[in-house]
């Protein structure tokens, strides 16, 4: 089950998206649980961790969208926010606070499929996805989502998470086809990096955290694109 908040001052194009999220629903193995909100200010009012997605608008009387977004991010930095608009020059801020992408007014149902269906992989990529590997004579059941990034040093791979080093004997172009479609990609020859935990690029460096990593000239095309369309190629 996919837990939707719909965030709009505008009755009608609440109803419009709810009516959107159960069409598509009804073509697929998703299920969605959906909340609707009147303005963005009722949803930041004691906001819990509960949301998978949220299509937020950004022009509302009491509180614009922005603003609850980066409320939001304080709490949550999971959920996926797709900003709904008219004007596209207001969501082009979306990647201060991670947004996936916008959708624009007027909603064009084949438009907000598009977006919805890009969310929902995400969300089934973070609910579902392990990396299962050995370290240590133990079998160890690791998070996709909570890989930062894997080396490769001499003959093992280091797999860099959020707490914690873990290394193991293996090649990283093993681990490469292991986690093939699951957003994963090479920086560099050494480095695979997870498309998820990027942060910002900086000409020839990308940022993880509180680490970067150096992108080769032969790989940064490849790299590139492949963040681009993690990222939806909107912003």
């Amino acid at each position: 089950m996919i837990k939707i908040a719909v965030v709009d001052d505008d009755i009608h194009i609440r109803k419009q998206l709810v009516r959107y999220i159960h069409d598509y629903e009804k073509t697929t193995k998703s299920r969605f649980k959906v909340k609707t909100y009147t303005d963005a200010s009722l949803i930041v009012e004691n906001y819990k961790a509960v949301f998978d997605v949220i299509f937020m608008d950004i022009q509302m009387l009491e509180m614009d969208g922005m603003t609850a977004a980066k409320k939001i991010r304080e709490i949550d930095s999971n959920v996926i926010i797709i900003f709904v608009t008219n004007m596209a020059e207001f969501a082009i801020e979306g990647y201060k606070v991670d947004a996936l992408s916008y959708v624009l007014k007027p909603i064009l149902y084949l438009d907000f499929v598009q977006q919805l269906s890009k969310a929902v992989k995400r969300v089934e990529f973070s609910q579902e996805s392990y990396l299962l590997v050995s370290s240590q004579g133990d079998l160890m059941r690791l998070e996709i989502s909570n890989i930062l990034y894997l080396e490769s040093v001499e003959h093992k791979v280091v797999i860099h998470l959020e707490t914690e080093d873990i290394t193991i004997y293996s090649s990283l172009k093993k681990l490469e086809k292991q986690l093939e479609g699951q957003w994963f990609s090479r920086c560099n020859s050494g480095y695979l990096i997870n498309l998820r935990q990027v942060e910002s690029v900086n000409n020839n460096e990308v940022l993880l955290g509180n680490q970067s990593l150096p992108i080769s000239r032969g790989k940064k095309k490849k790299f590139m694109a492949e963040l681009s369309e993690y990222i939806g190629g909107e912003f």
